[in-house]
């Protein structure tokens, strides 16, 4: 299945998500005081957390576990044939983005890039409702079983077993939603939270998120 082919991103309440020129990836948050701070800030917060809140790191040097933290290339990647869900889950972490994400998924469970689509923060490691891209959209997944072939997964940032999302996060959320379902051709009944997912046991993304919080904030 090839990309969508989108040209802009309609009905972006407030203009945080923006198409960027990559084929392959056509959703992304812009976020000026956090994006000028990329780079080394990023690559040193990424080992931090990971030093800090993993007690099953391989032996691994910071070198490495940056370089788990960057994208890969794009040959690794399986097309999906036909996107039918929208898969929303969280982090089950109080911190977190989509770089940590990626060198925890590569460096700790073997994968070969970040098991998500999309990253969405809450103001730790990245901004308040920042859309970070994680997997190209067209690419098969990491996140649903045996649903990785025919889904696409948004995670939120933060543990709501424990907490809820912030008003950001579930803004952004809309708005993605939005899009994807467009994009698509999907309809609300196809947003699933992980824990809904065919095959899949677990509480994500816990129980302060809902599918009936998501559907009536989404009409």
């Amino acid at each position: 299945m090839q990309p969508a082919d989108i040209s802009r991103i309609a009905g972006s309440r407030n203009s945080r998500i923006f198409p960027i020129i990559s084929p392959h990836v056509k959703y992304i948050s812009l976020t000026p005081d956090y994006n000028m701070h990329r780079g080394w800030y990023f690559m040193q917060s990424c080992v931090h957390w990971l030093r800090s809140n993993l007690s099953n790191l391989p032996d691994i040097s910071d070198e490495e576990l940056n370089a788990a933290g960057e994208t890969p290339s794009e040959d690794i990647y399986e097309r999906l044939d036909k996107v039918t869900s929208l898969v929303v889950h969280h982090s089950a972490t109080a911190t977190g983005n989509a770089r940590v994400f990626r060198a925890l998924h590569r460096a700790v469970n073997g994968w070969d890039d970040i098991g998500y689509h999309f990253v969405i923060g809450n103001g730790t490691l990245s901004a308040d409702g920042e859309i970070e891209p994680g997997r190209p959209v067209w690419a098969v997944g990491a996140h649903a079983r045996e649903h990785n072939s025919d889904s696409i997964g948004i995670c939120l940032v933060g543990n709501f077993c424990q907490t809820s999302p912030t008003r950001k996060q579930m803004a952004s959320l809309m708005d993605l939603l939005t899009e994807l379902m467009e994009d698509f051709s999907l309809t609300r009944s196809e947003i699933l939270l992980h824990r809904d997912v065919p095959g899949c046991r677990t509480e994500c993304p816990g129980d302060n998120l809902t599918v009936k919080e998501i559907i009536d904030a989404l009409f």
